[in-house]
């Protein structure tokens, strides 16, 4: 049976690097090269999240900013909120830091982007995902390659990439972390981290069945847009507000 996190560990070891940003007062080198493997630099410099939440954030925005919506500007909302939240506890005199709502929670983050693309979709006259808007999506996808693990070098893991396959594992639920064991590419993990965090708050239960269905096919691109287009239907403003208030409280 595979080792997920040996897995995961050897594709990104063998992904060529987004940016050579470095963050070495804040973070280490594990964290930055897993930074530099799966998060692009305009995500990195606008999102601000809980730390418990923080990196399974950044890859779920990563792979909507570029693979699905091939645009930062949800990232911007999401700058913008964050400061505007910032903005009222300095009003209240209040500094919470990391504890604070401006740190923004997986959820806020979530429910931000399914309301950010359904806006997207009403300025457009359209109820649903285009066909050929869909061709565009899963287009971006396939240009994310798939690594090529039939040499020895290329399978060779050292520990320091094991324990970035470790970091990217923890970003998903026990429940499917198994299907880490079937990813090729960056777009693969990147697929299965946003339809993990959008299933985090999903309510219907027939949604929620056929993410897990396509997931269980290794499908990953399919269920990631199953995910988005449930995702849509049950953002609104009233649940993004509901999870600031209990980010806040």
């Amino acid at each position: 049976m595979v080792d997920e996190r040996k897995h995961v560990g050897e594709i990104v070891k063998n992904l060529m690097p987004l940016h050579d940003l470095e963050y070495k007062v804040v973070f280490n080198l594990h964290e930055n090269t897993f930074f530099q493997r799966l998060v692009s630099k305009d995500v990195l410099e606008k999102v601000r999240a809980k730390p418990e939440e923080y990196f399974k954030a950044l890859i779920f925005l990563d792979y909507f900013s570029r693979v699905i919506d091939n645009d930062c500007s949800v990232c911007d909302n999401l700058e913008n909120l964050s400061k505007a939240l910032r903005d009222q506890e300095r009003a209240r005199n209040e500094d919470k830091g990391e504890k604070g709502p401006s740190y923004l929670t997986l959820e806020t983050v979530v429910f931000e982007t399914g309301l950010f693309a359904k806006e997207k979709l009403v300025k457009s006259g359209r109820k649903d995902i285009a066909k050929k808007e869909e061709s565009e999506i899963k287009k971006r996808y396939l240009q994310e390659k798939p690594v090529d693990l039939s040499s020895p070098d290329s399978r060779k893991l050292d520990p320091f990439y094991e324990a970035i396959g470790e970091m990217v594992s923890s970003q998903v639920s026990d429940k499917l972390q198994p299907y880490l064991n079937s990813v090729k590419s960056r777009a693969d993990i990147g697929a299965i981290v946003f339809a993990d965090s959008v299933l985090s708050v999903l309510q219907d239960k027939v949604s929620i069945q056929e993410v897990q269905n396509k997931l269980a096919m290794n499908d990953c691109y399919s269920a990631s847009i199953s995910a988005l287009k449930a995702l849509m239907k049950e953002s609104s403003i009233p649940k993004i507000q509901s999870s600031i208030e209990k980010n806040g409280s």
